[in-house]
């Protein structure tokens, strides 16, 4: 993963020579820096009073400071995409399952032989780490839920949870267990910045109103089953009435708190009482 303050440096203390587009992969420029630099000393010897050379410093330069005003999200769509790419082609390769599998096979015996007891939240949690390490998310994922079992309110693992469903795109999950890590907890959030873990995350339309929202997700509508009319204050008026509580409905769907279908649903349960 390509990490945007490393390239910012490079590209003001060696942008001369392109030597921060070869760290980005983009050998082309980098080349065609490094040639601009030597064409504009060999003018420069010859005696031209020309300052060809200060051509790549110079752009070097406004690289560095469009490196440090680019968005991180922004970066990692354009310099680290390809790379997340590949990340998850490589998790879907035989190989990839063979040592997923050859992974399950060593936890499985290093629980029976190095545990006496069961497993415990923080044996979980580890192993969880590992399989990460070892790109099988999906294992990662299932011993992670294992350990929120045991001790849900965990923040670090509310984290790494988020980190998984983000490599496999599943957004929803990541913000669930991200917005979790907060709520417990977790305030090390430069990290949702910057973890090269979250880059599909921050890729997405909702990532700036989560941050916006203290890093919460934004409130969900009520599960239908719920009784939405026990929960709310009570009126002055008689709550038995048919028509009073109605109009309650409709004014729980003019706000948002109902959709059309669970207001149809409520209606309907209230009429047949």
């Amino acid at each position: 993963m390509k990490n945007k303050k490393v390239a910012a440096s490079l590209a003001f203390f060696f942008g001369i020579w392109g030597v921060h587009r070869f760290y980005l992969g983009q050998r082309f420029l980098g080349v065609l820096y490094f040639l601009m630099f030597f064409f504009g000393m060999a003018i420069l010897f010859d005696g031209e009073d020309v300052p060809i050379v200060a051509i790549p410093a110079i752009l070097g330069f406004i690289d560095f400071v469009l490196f440090m005003a680019m968005p991180q999200e922004d970066f990692d769509e354009r310099y680290n995409k390809k790379r997340l790419q590949q990340v998850r082609r490589q998790h879907t390769t035989s190989r990839s399952d063979y040592r997923r599998s050859e992974r399950r096979a060593h936890t499985y015996t290093s629980r029976s032989t190095y545990t006496e007891h069961e497993p415990t939240q923080r044996d979980y949690k580890k192993w969880g780490v590992e399989k990460f390490r070892e790109y099988d998310f999906e294992g990662a994922i299932e011993d992670f839920d294992r350990a929120l079992q045991l001790k849900y309110e965990d923040s670090a693992t509310h984290f790494n949870l988020a980190c998984c469903h983000s490599i496999l795109e599943d957004a929803k999950k990541s913000f669930y267990h991200l917005d979790q890590a907060v709520s417990f907890g977790f305030n090390q959030l430069d990290k949702v910045h910057s973890h090269d873990a979250l880059s599909f995350l921050r890729t997405q339309p909702d990532f700036e109103d989560f941050v916006r929202n203290g890093y919460r997700k934004l409130q969900e509508l009520p599960s239908p089953k719920r009784n939405l009319l026990e929960s709310e204050p009570p009126v002055q008026e008689a709550s038995n009435d048919l028509l009073d509580q109605i109009k309650r409905l409709s004014e729980l769907r003019d706000k948002g708190i109902l959709t059309e279908e669970e207001f149809v649903q409520q209606k309907k349960r209230i009429l047949h009482t």
